[in-house]
């Protein structure tokens, strides 16, 4: 295991430098970023009361996390109209004239969703995009008369360049936004985006680099997970979106393997997990006499409680948790969203996972500009860096 350099973690300045890809500054200005895609949204004439489709189908690439999952999350149970995931640049057999199909794309020329709007367009599918103004996405949708949110800026050499996991909150913001329109979302534009993107702010204020570790709750958790094999399980809805990319940005950005689900349905799947010799501490028998100061600490789970919801079923699925891993010796991570509102505890959570992520990637020498061993050859399609 790769051990995390506490120095350069109270170091700011020396972090500025290790974050070749800007990753601190794009977290630090992820307020603003859905403060302007909310104003987007607004130009764009988005208004409720646009005749309803069938389903609501929304395609996004998976470098942008789970942005459609939290479509659905944040409708709840009460939206008039179901969403669907569509995945693999395939339109489902059963989309047709009833149903709009939403393409995000932080650049606008994914061949995923290009593949999806020429199917749409066959099919008579209404489509509607999130995607910078003037891209191949957002003229399908001009073509197709649907709706239209320019939620990333353009600038004259393109689109922002931001990676695709730091366009998670501008396209959801596009997304919540023609979801309203049509029924399946509470989220017009307006007071609940600018309070979510005061919480970014707050969260991107204590979590700045120039914060001292014990100070910092992003760098204390960063510290926590170091050499661990993390277990990210959210309460609700909406904690389970937030593990998701939690799992999601721990891998793309530090290359640590993390397993992630939402409660009670995750703990039933894993079984015996926690059983297993990540889980248990495993007896020496071999020589208990034997020097074991230079000897490296055997990897472990660490479980990370995200609590979303304060109903007695949400605190008793994370009491369990928490019995389970005093039981076995095991620390965990609790950490708690507050709030009336689910979109803006949604973005505490994910905040704060996504600036942990982005630490431990710097401090065991990770750089954030690299795509990594699967990116392959640069493509039209791949990112924006």
């Amino acid at each position: 295991m790769i051990p995390v350099d506490e120095a350069l973690l109270d170091d700011p300045d020396g972090l500025g430098r290790a974050d070749t890809g800007q990753a601190l500054l794009a977290l630090a200005g992820a307020g603003a970023q859905v403060r302007r895609a909310a104003l987007a949204a607004a130009e764009s004439g988005i208004r409720s009361g646009v005749d309803r489709p069938r389903v609501l189908a929304v395609a996004v690439p998976a470098a942008c996390g789970p942005v459609a999952a939290a479509v659905t999350a944040l409708g709840g149970a009460s939206a008039a109209v179901p969403v669907v995931e569509v995945r693999g640049g395939v339109l489902p057999g059963w989309a047709g004239p009833l149903d709009l199909l939403v393409l995000a794309g932080p650049r606008g020329d994914e061949p995923e969703l290009l593949a999806l709007a020429e199917q749409a367009y066959r099919r008579g599918c209404a489509v509607a995009a999130v995607a910078p103004s003037g891209s191949p996405v957002d003229g399908a949708a001009e073509q197709s008369r649907g709706l239209r949110v320019h939620a990333l800026a353009r600038t004259a050499g393109g689109p922002e360049k931001l990676a695709p996991r730091d366009t998670f909150w501008p396209l959801l913001t596009g997304l919540l936004s023609i979801a309203y329109a049509i029924g399946a979302s509470p989220y017009a534009p307006g007071e609940a985006f600018d309070a979510l993107a005061d919480r970014l702010d707050a969260v991107g204020l204590r979590c700045r680099p120039a914060a001292g570790t014990f100070e910092n709750p992003a760098k204390a958790l960063t510290l926590d997970l170091a050499g661990t094999v993390p277990v990210v399980w959210g309460t609700g809805p909406v904690g389970g979106v937030a593990a998701a990319r939690f799992a999601d940005v721990l891998a793309s950005v530090a290359g640590l393997p993390a397993l992630s689900g939402t409660l009670p349905e995750a703990a039933a799947a894993a079984g015996n997990l926690f059983d297993g010799s990540l889980g248990r501490a495993v007896a020496d028998t071999d020589d208990f006499f034997r020097d074991r100061v230079e000897e490296p600490e055997p990897l472990r789970l660490r479980p990370v409680l995200l609590v979303d919801d304060g109903a007695d079923q949400a605190l008793r699925r994370a009491d369990a948790v928490r019995r389970v891993a005093v039981d076995l010796g095991l620390p965990y991570n609790e950490i708690t969203a507050e709030g009336r509102d689910p979109l803006a505890r949604l973005g505490d959570l994910v905040a704060l996972g996504d600036f942990a992520a982005v630490y431990l990637g710097l401090t065991t020498g990770h750089e954030t500009g690299a795509s990594g061993s699967f990116a392959g050859p640069a493509g039209p399609g791949d990112g924006i860096r």
